[in-house]
């Protein structure tokens, strides 16, 4: 058996291309931070919202980006990688804004990746980067939630990425993941289940479809790590903070509501502002390290999932939002109620395969002290063990040609439920 310390990262990124070089270059510092201390021989890191809101703007930093990513020293025996950013923004019906940023130590065995469309795997011999040619890329999946899925029935940039490799003989699935955000803090007050029913419903329908096109995907392990958009019970957690207090509105000139706050009974001091993007609480600092604990009995939308995925224990802070100012990257920003939107999590033969690690896995979030923008990464290392057995000089081991056949016999059951539909629809 191999040791191999792997570490998985997700990071939304958004906020860091739009404030553009100084906060990537502190992004691109705690990558180094990261991966100095761990010592990762695999480095997965998946990114959402690439390029940020503008993406015409933001495009001519993405190369830069990558340039300076690859350049790391910490990644200079990384000798094999793919990178795949999706800058496909002119069709917003295929658009995710999704990156995944994968690299391999030249200590490892033999890496394959999965090739979708010839239904093969090959080896992963070099570094490559797939950015004004993301279409050609045919190592990776990418998948956009049905249009009735979307709050207002409309594409915004959610979906997910979806990467097989073989590490030596051990087959693993990656899947970069972004659902659905809140897009009104008064919505989400008087009708908490309104956004977390459209996330709960697309991640159904992401488990569902691999499910279905990947029946073999329970026997080996499976990643699912990105900016969820998990949300604390803002109802539940608004009565927790201002209970005893009494509201005083105000409305626009036309007549919609504009702010809430929430006065303290003994001086009438607002400990609580209430816009659609503005969640202003009096103590902030509450929601930090010390108190974090005190509101993990909010996080509720990861439970309807328990059984198909399962996380380690949440210690750290809520990941979002922070303050996008470079001098307060430890306080929140009082957009939204702080909450533990960004995650990883693994299936069954996942989490099996970080509990085996012989080295104790570490579930935490980056860079607490930092601004790397309005999301903190977060990040998982374990060791992973894998067999030592794998294709030589080229040729394939029993091995391969077994989980060849297995993915192949997988494509084939979906070519022939898509024939049988049409045959029926016609």
């Amino acid at each position: 058996m191999l040791n191999v310390p792997v570490l998985l990262l997700t990071s939304n990124v958004g906020s860091m291309f739009e404030e553009g070089h100084e906060m990537i270059e502190a992004w691109l510092a705690s990558i180094t931070s990261v991966v100095s201390k761990y010592k990762p021989k695999i480095v997965c890191i998946h990114c959402q919202e690439v390029g940020g809101k503008d993406f015409n703007v933001s495009h001519p930093l993405l190369e830069s980006f990558v340039e300076k990513f690859l350049a790391l020293k910490v990644l200079e025996n990384f000798d094999r990688g793919r990178i795949h950013l999706d800058n496909d923004s002119d069709d917003i019906s295929l658009f995710t804004a999704l990156g995944t940023l994968y690299m391999f130590h030249n200590s490892l065995p033999t890496i394959h990746s999965w090739d979708f469309v010839d239904r093969a795997y090959s080896p992963v011999t070099d570094r490559q980067v797939f950015f004004q040619d993301f279409r050609e890329s045919t190592c990776l999946l990418r998948i956009k939630y049905p249009k009735s899925y979307f709050p207002e029935e409309r594409y915004s940039r959610k979906g997910y990425l979806h990467s097989r490799y073989l590490i030596g003989s051990k087959p693993i699935d990656l899947l970069n993941i972004h659902l659905f955000h809140d897009a009104s803090n008064f919505t989400a007050k008087d009708s908490p289940e309104f956004y977390s029913e459209k996330r709960r419903n697309a991640l159904k329908y992401v488990l569902n479809k691999l499910k279905t096109d990947y029946p073999d995907l329970h026997k080996n392990p499976m990643y699912m790590f990105g900016d969820f958009n998990f949300r604390l019970n803002t109802k539940d957690v608004i009565e927790y903070l201002c209970g005893g207090t009494t509201q005083s509105q105000t409305f626009t000139d036309s007549g919609d509501l504009k702010t809430i706050d929430f006065l303290r009974a003994m001086d009438r001091q607002t400990i609580l502002k209430l816009e659609v993007k503005k969640f202003d609480y009096y103590d902030m600092g509450r929601f930090t390290m010390k108190a974090a604990k005190e509101f993990r009995k909010f996080d509720h939308e990861y439970h309807t999932f328990v059984g198909d995925l399962h996380e380690l224990p949440v210690r750290f802070p809520p990941s979002y939002p922070y303050s996008e100012d470079l001098s307060c990257g430890n306080q929140f920003l009082g957009t939204r109620c702080p909450s533990w939107c960004d995650r990883i999590f693994a299936s069954p033969a996942g989490m099996k395969a970080v509990k085996d690690s012989p080295v104790e896995p570490v579930y935490n979030s980056l860079s607490p002290d930092g601004c790397v923008g309005d999301h903190k990464p977060v990040f998982l290392v374990f060791t992973l063990r894998i067999n030592e057995e794998e294709p030589q000089n080229g040729t394939s081991s029993s091995i391969l040609d077994d989980l060849q056949n297995s993915f192949q016999q997988v494509h084939q059951n979906i070519d022939s439920a898509m024939s049988e539909t049409s045959a029926m629809e016609n």
